[in-house]
């Protein structure tokens, strides 16, 4: 199993390389648009290099501005998370290092439009596999981890600097279209990111213990709560959870185990205050 699922990460982490360079290459380019995050600050500093007459490639700045990030990254999150998060930016490199700028569309809202929905995905599905794709994502990860927040919507904040440089620099009208295709990364990604989503796990069981000894080395707590049913008027217990959605299915798993009859159901919720937990690194 252990195996099955690092393969699907490292498809995972191919498929994002590929799809962001060509979302940037063959798209972003060809309308004057930044990507968002990292890779947008490299097209920002490439640009204000060019202004001083130095040619420096894109993949180049994208791999000199992982280093000290993926040194934060290890630090706080380990060497197996970084593992994965480390070939998403190499395979990013070498696709944006050889595929062609080569223009599909002339319109460059289209050009916009579809380069943000192809990064958007790609990073989404990094994040649903337990991995970021380097750069900003592993500080909007940490963010998140410690202050429960969406990652799009700690992702606007921190383009927004690359967006008021770009103004300061190249003028307000050249944002335009890097402001669309960002919201539009962040929104595809928050939309393939499900797993970052809360939900409320009710388990009716007439076997509660059995199910509270599978949950207990798991990594969010659970409620008990005693019942009567209306029909059968037989005692029946509910076990209340709070989880990211993506956890759902090893939840699913442990209780069908200790009890094959209990009846689950999910809900979305949002944790509003107390200690919780967002993930476990």
């Amino acid at each position: 199993m252990t195996v099955r699922r690092n393969l699907i990460r490292v498809s995972i982490a191919l498929v994002f390389g590929l799809l962001s360079a060509v979302g940037v290459n063959m798209f972003l380019v060809h309308a004057n648009s930044y990507s968002s995050g990292l890779t947008g600050a490299s097209q920002l500093v490439q640009a204000l290099l060019k202004l001083a007459g130095i040619n420096v490639s894109l993949s180049l700045l994208v791999a000199i501005f992982n280093i000290p990030l993926f040194i934060f990254a290890w630090r706080v999150f380990g060497t197996h998370y970084i593992t994965f998060s480390g070939l998403a930016v190499l395979f990013n490199i070498i696709f944006l290092q050889i595929i062609p700028s080569y223009q599909l569309v002339t319109d460059p809202l289209t050009n916009t439009i579809v380069g943000g929905v192809l990064i958007g995905a790609g990073v989404g599905l990094c994040f649903n596999r337990g991995f970021t794709t380097g750069g900003i994502d592993i500080v909007t990860t940490y963010l998140q981890k410690k202050f429960h927040r969406n990652v799009g919507s700690i992702a606007n904040i921190i383009n927004g600097v690359i967006l008021l440089i770009t103004a300061l620099v190249f003028g307000p009208s050249r944002i335009v279209y890097s402001l669309i295709g960002m919201l539009i990364t962040n929104y595809t990604m928050d939309h393939f990111f499900s797993s970052q989503r809360d939900v409320i796990v009710s388990i009716y069981t007439k076997n509660p213990q059995a199910i509270a000894d599978q949950l207990k080395d798991f990594t969010h707590g659970a409620t008990m709560i005693k019942g009567t049913g209306v029909y059968t008027n037989q005692p029946t217990t509910v076990v209340q959870i709070v989880t990211p959605r993506g956890q759902f299915r090893h939840i699913r798993q442990l209780a069908l185990t200790a009890d094959p009859s209990s009846f689950i159901v999910v809900a979305r919720v949002d944790v509003e205050v107390g200690n919780y937990r967002h993930f476990t690194f």
